[in-house]
């Protein structure tokens, strides 16, 4: 080995780089990953000093010279790769003064350049170190220069796959290979369509033996089966008058009625201007008849405070757009309740009262009116901010909920982000309590995780008329941070966290009937964000939104069944954990390269053999 640097050279790169990857990317302290990018980077430059002494040794003109000129200037290029490579950090990028653009194209260009030299590189210079320890360590310039461009080009080869798919993906182009393409209804669709309780009509104005009318007729047959649905076909040439009535210049629409109230989901006659329609007509039909079959609702928003609104504000704080995008799918209309109007009282109308991360105290008088509203069994949701004082202590009080102190943190289970300390405010949980809006959670819980960030604790209080329950829990090892370090003091900072997210239940006697106020408790605004709530399909939705769902269909008293889905995209939700997250990273980054890889080596090897003994055979 002493003799021959060159030889540790590939395993001290390859360890190398792997710590310095892993020490920026995931290790779980900024120790940790201050050692991981110290003993990497020696490692790595340890790496090519032996190049550098096996130059140094060889003989002017020599094979051996040539070589490790040619594997020092490879491994250079892989250490530029690494050099450029803070580049593309948080830190590093924060510091430019980019807006949100700017800092995407820039770490986007800086990690491809940083990826493909690092690749390309180290995958050429270990190919032919790798061909000079199998033979024994003789050098076979001719061997050892053509494994060293075959692994060069399989690298490349690689690079191009995946920077033909970011390509793919970002051009977002959809082509379509079914020539048998029609419109597929839904389990989601089916269901709904079941749980109405009142008509609804369905007008399809097409002509006869149309080849998208063929398309659709099958979804229209399932609909119709399924629930309280008439579906009548008619040609908008042969029925002016009704097509009139309805809006319909021509054909190729569908129109769902009920009462007076009606929407138009348009298609085309023509099959190839219709084709891609058809794919998303599931949806269209959930939508319209969400909109059309359910009683339209009223959800109040205090305003004043500081709340989080629709859209992202002038602090760079996410808004709740998907959150109202949600809301709006199961028609219910979004008002604003500002001070004047909640100090005269609630409008007759309110059924339930949201407030949705107040940064400033509500006023007494407020704080007097929502609690009377609650009390004479209305519906309050409330999302509370760690360490903000929004004077909603009494209404807490009647609700038989205290919040915490400190700000709920875990080392363990979070998501990672800047790769600081601070990023253990990002906690994940998959632990809910037993009731009606974290039933489906529960049974989900192997496989989704809900995500706070910076979130308030909450405890029950017991022996008054109200009751609270748990909806979600802390995962293990939690804390309530209280110095802003976001490192555990055992002894200064408590971790018995009841809960992170609260209802509450007051049995109400009103006009004779019994009823109850209900109230749903969340201690993170941004736990309704966009980064956190979205919806990829009918029934498919990230764990964040499928709360807020549930929460309001209680909050509201509606049949669960009739807002059993929402429409989204068409694509799953993939949801991982940090631990796969870790090994998917590894297996595409090292893995099938290294699979690739191995075969080109694999090939060329039997292959050349192959050739030796040929030729051994005709020598003899």
């Amino acid at each position: 080995m002493i003799g021959q640097p060159w030889r540790a050279a590939p395993v001290l790169w390859l360890v190398g780089s792997t710590l310095i990857l892993a020490g920026e990317r995931y290790a779980a302290s900024d120790i940790l990953g201050g050692l991981f990018l110290g003993i990497g980077t020696a490692l790595a430059i340890t790496a090519v000093g032996a190049c550098a002494a096996e130059l140094l040794n060889a003989d002017r003109g020599s094979a051996a010279r040539t070589q490790a000129r040619r594997s020092l200037g490879l491994y250079g290029l892989a250490a530029l790769g690494l050099l450029l490579y803070p580049l593309t950090w948080t830190g590093v990028v924060d510091r430019l003064g980019f807006d949100d653009d700017g800092a995407g194209t820039w770490r986007a260009v800086w990690t491809v350049a940083w990826l493909l030299a690092w690749w390309v590189g180290t995958m050429a210079a270990i190919g032919g170190d790798w061909t000079r320890y199998r033979g024994g360590g003789d050098l076979e310039p001719r061997r050892v220069r053509a494994a060293t461009a075959a692994a060069a080009s399989l690298a490349l080869a690689v690079a191009w796959v995946f920077a033909l798919n970011y390509t793919a993906r970002e051009g977002d182009r959809l082509w379509e290979w079914s020539a048998r393409s029609r419109a597929q209804v839904s389990e989601a669709t089916l269901e709904l369509v079941g749980a109405m309780r009142e008509p609804v009509e369905v007008v399809a104005f097409f002509p006869p033996a149309n080849q998208v009318l063929r398309r659709i007729e099958p979804f229209l047959d399932e609909v119709a089966a399924a629930g309280p649905l008439d579906v009548t076909v008619l040609d908008q040439a042969l029925e002016p008058s009704r097509a009139a009535e309805l809006g319909a210049r021509e054909n190729g629409v569908l129109f769902l009625l009920r009462g007076g109230d009606q929407r138009r989901i348009e298609l085309d006659v023509d099959y190839e201007r219709a084709k891609r329609s058809l794919g998303s007509l599931d949806r269209e039909f959930q939508e319209a008849l969400l909109e059309i079959a359910r009683e339209r609702r009223t959800l109040y928003v205090t305003v004043g405070h500081g709340e989080r609104a629709e859209y992202a504000n002038d602090a760079g704080e996410p808004g709740l757009g998907n959150a109202y995008g949600i809301l709006r799918a199961l028609n219910v209309n979004t008002r604003n309740l500002p001070v004047a109007d909640l100090i005269q009282d609630l409008p007759p109308d309110a059924g339930v009262v949201a407030a949705l991360g107040p940064t400033r105290r509500f006023l007494p008088e407020e704080v007097d009116s929502l609690r009377r509203f609650w009390k004479r069994g209305g519906s309050v949701l409330l999302l509370l901010e760690p360490g903000v004082d929004a004077g909603l202590e009494p209404l807490l009080e009647e609700m038989a909920i205290r919040r915490l102190e400190g700000t709920v943190a875990n080392d363990r289970y979070h998501l990672r982000r800047d790769g600081g300390a601070s990023d253990r405010r990002l906690v994940l949980t998959n632990r809910f309590g037993s009731h009606a809006t974290t039933s489906d959670l529960s049974r989900a819980a192997s496989r989704i995780g809900l995500v706070l960030e910076g979130a308030a604790g909450f405890e029950g209080v017991a022996g008054g008329p109200a009751r609270s329950t748990v909806l979600v829990r802390p995962m293990t090892g939690s804390w309530l941070e209280l110095d802003g370090d976001f490192e555990r003091d055992r002894d200064a900072e408590p971790d018995a966290i009841e809960a992170l997210a609260m209802a509450s239940t007051l049995p109400v006697e009103s006009a004779g009937e019994s009823g109850e106020s209900r109230a749903v408790v969340i201690g993170d605004v941004d736990a309704l964000n966009d980064d956190y709530v979205y919806v990829t399909g009918p029934g498919a939705m990230s764990a964040n939104a499928k709360l807020l769902l549930d929460a309001y269909v209680w909050l509201a008293r509606e049949d669960e069944s009739a807002v059993a889905s929402v429409p989204g995209d068409d694509d799953p939700v993939l949801q991982r954990t940090r631990g796969e997250s870790i090994r998917w990273f590894l297996g595409t980054v090292f893995g099938v390269p290294a699979l690739v890889l191995a075969t080109g080596f694999g090939y060329v090897r039997r292959r050349r053999s192959g050739g030796w003994r040929r030729a051994a055979r005709e020598g003899s």
